[in-house]
Protein backbone atom coordinates (compact mmCIF):
# COMPACT_ATOMS: atom_id res chain seq x y z
CA UNK A 1 0.00 0.00 0.00
CA UNK A 2 1.37 3.35 -1.03
CA UNK A 3 0.96 6.42 1.15
CA UNK A 4 -1.41 8.89 -0.34
CA UNK A 5 -0.03 11.98 -1.97
CA UNK A 6 -2.11 14.10 0.36
CA UNK A 7 -0.15 12.75 3.33
CA UNK A 8 3.30 12.72 1.73
CA UNK A 9 3.31 16.39 0.64
CA UNK A 10 2.66 17.84 4.12
CA UNK A 11 5.17 15.41 5.61
CA UNK A 12 7.84 16.53 3.16
CA UNK A 13 7.00 20.16 3.83
CA UNK A 14 7.37 19.67 7.58
CA UNK A 15 10.70 17.88 7.12
CA UNK A 16 11.97 20.60 4.79
CA UNK A 17 10.91 23.33 7.21
CA UNK A 18 12.62 21.56 10.09
CA UNK A 19 15.80 21.22 8.07
CA UNK A 20 15.75 24.89 7.03
CA UNK A 21 14.99 26.21 10.50
CA UNK A 22 17.64 28.68 11.52
CA UNK A 23 19.25 28.14 14.85
CA UNK A 24 19.83 31.36 16.74
CA UNK A 25 23.38 32.48 16.26
CA UNK A 26 25.52 32.06 19.31
CA UNK A 27 26.42 35.48 20.65
CA UNK A 28 29.95 36.42 19.79
CA UNK A 29 32.28 36.65 22.73
CA UNK A 30 32.79 40.21 23.95
CA UNK A 31 36.27 41.62 23.48
CA UNK A 32 36.91 44.90 25.29
CA UNK A 33 38.35 47.63 23.09
CA UNK A 34 42.12 47.93 23.32
CA UNK A 35 41.88 51.63 24.20
CA UNK A 36 39.47 50.99 27.12
CA UNK A 37 37.00 53.66 25.99
CA UNK A 38 33.28 53.35 26.53
CA UNK A 39 30.90 54.04 23.66
CA UNK A 40 27.76 56.15 23.95
CA UNK A 41 25.69 53.04 23.18
CA UNK A 42 27.32 51.09 26.02
CA UNK A 43 26.79 53.91 28.50
CA UNK A 44 23.17 54.42 27.42
CA UNK A 45 22.46 50.70 27.69
CA UNK A 46 24.07 50.67 31.13
CA UNK A 47 22.11 53.73 32.29
CA UNK A 48 18.86 52.24 30.97
CA UNK A 49 19.65 49.05 32.91
CA UNK A 50 18.83 47.19 29.72
CA UNK A 51 19.73 43.54 29.50
CA UNK A 52 20.82 43.76 25.86
CA UNK A 53 24.48 43.42 26.73
CA UNK A 54 26.25 40.12 27.03
CA UNK A 55 27.26 39.38 30.63
CA UNK A 56 30.98 39.84 29.85
CA UNK A 57 30.35 43.22 28.21
CA UNK A 58 28.07 44.32 31.03
CA UNK A 59 30.76 43.45 33.59
CA UNK A 60 33.38 45.35 31.60
CA UNK A 61 31.14 48.41 31.16
CA UNK A 62 30.18 48.34 34.85
CA UNK A 63 33.85 48.29 35.83
CA UNK A 64 34.65 51.22 33.50
CA UNK A 65 31.66 53.22 34.83
CA UNK A 66 32.77 52.63 38.42
CA UNK A 67 36.33 53.61 37.52
CA UNK A 68 35.07 56.81 35.86
CA UNK A 69 32.85 57.69 38.82
CA UNK A 70 35.69 57.12 41.28
CA UNK A 71 37.94 59.38 39.21
CA UNK A 72 35.30 62.10 39.40
CA UNK A 73 34.88 61.68 43.14
CA UNK A 74 38.65 61.67 43.67
CA UNK A 75 39.07 64.83 41.61
CA UNK A 76 36.38 66.56 43.68
CA UNK A 77 38.04 65.53 46.92
CA UNK A 78 41.45 66.69 45.66
CA UNK A 79 39.96 70.11 44.77
CA UNK A 80 38.47 70.43 48.26
CA UNK A 81 41.74 69.43 49.91
CA UNK A 82 43.69 71.92 47.80
CA UNK A 83 41.20 74.70 48.56
CA UNK A 84 41.43 73.92 52.29
CA UNK A 85 45.22 73.98 52.21
CA UNK A 86 45.20 77.36 50.44
CA UNK A 87 42.84 78.71 53.06
CA UNK A 88 45.09 77.38 55.86
CA UNK A 89 48.12 78.93 54.16
CA UNK A 90 46.43 82.35 53.96
CA UNK A 91 45.47 82.08 57.63
CA UNK A 92 49.00 81.11 58.69
CA UNK A 93 50.55 83.93 56.64
CA UNK A 94 48.17 86.42 58.22
CA UNK A 95 48.99 85.09 61.69
CA UNK A 96 52.72 85.25 60.93
CA UNK A 97 52.45 88.98 60.16
CA UNK A 98 50.97 89.67 63.59
CA UNK A 99 53.48 87.69 65.67
CA UNK A 100 56.30 89.42 67.54
CA UNK A 101 57.84 86.45 69.37
CA UNK A 102 60.69 84.90 67.27
CA UNK A 103 59.96 81.37 68.59
CA UNK A 104 56.31 81.59 67.59
CA UNK A 105 57.31 83.11 64.23
CA UNK A 106 59.66 80.16 63.63
CA UNK A 107 56.90 77.66 64.46
CA UNK A 108 54.44 79.34 62.10
CA UNK A 109 57.17 79.51 59.43
CA UNK A 110 57.59 75.71 59.72
CA UNK A 111 53.81 75.26 59.37
CA UNK A 112 53.73 77.56 56.34
CA UNK A 113 56.57 75.61 54.73
CA UNK A 114 54.75 72.31 55.34
CA UNK A 115 51.49 73.57 53.83
CA UNK A 116 53.36 74.94 50.79
CA UNK A 117 55.08 71.57 50.37
CA UNK A 118 51.71 69.83 50.47
CA UNK A 119 50.31 72.25 47.91
CA UNK A 120 53.15 71.49 45.50
CA UNK A 121 52.42 67.76 45.59
CA UNK A 122 50.50 66.98 42.45
CA UNK A 123 47.39 64.84 42.80
CA UNK A 124 47.62 61.40 41.19
CA UNK A 125 47.39 61.58 37.42
CA UNK A 126 44.13 60.25 35.99
CA UNK A 127 44.75 58.30 32.79
CA UNK A 128 43.27 60.05 29.72
CA UNK A 129 40.98 57.11 28.93
CA UNK A 130 39.46 57.23 32.43
CA UNK A 131 39.05 61.00 32.16
CA UNK A 132 37.34 60.59 28.76
CA UNK A 133 35.02 57.88 30.11
CA UNK A 134 34.17 60.10 33.09
CA UNK A 135 33.32 63.02 30.80
CA UNK A 136 31.15 60.80 28.58
CA UNK A 137 29.34 59.36 31.59
CA UNK A 138 28.78 62.79 33.15
CA UNK A 139 27.43 64.18 29.87
CA UNK A 140 25.07 61.25 29.32
CA UNK A 141 23.81 61.25 32.92
CA UNK A 142 22.81 64.92 32.50
CA UNK A 143 20.86 64.27 29.31
CA UNK A 144 17.12 63.73 29.82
Amino acid sequence: MRPSRALVSPLIAVLLLAACRKEPAAPSEFKPPADGRLTEEQVQTYLDRAERMQPAEREWVTARVREARMAGVSAGIERKITDSRRQILRSLEERRRTLKDPAKQAEVDRQIAEVRRLLQGAPPEVPPVVRDNAELLARMEKEP
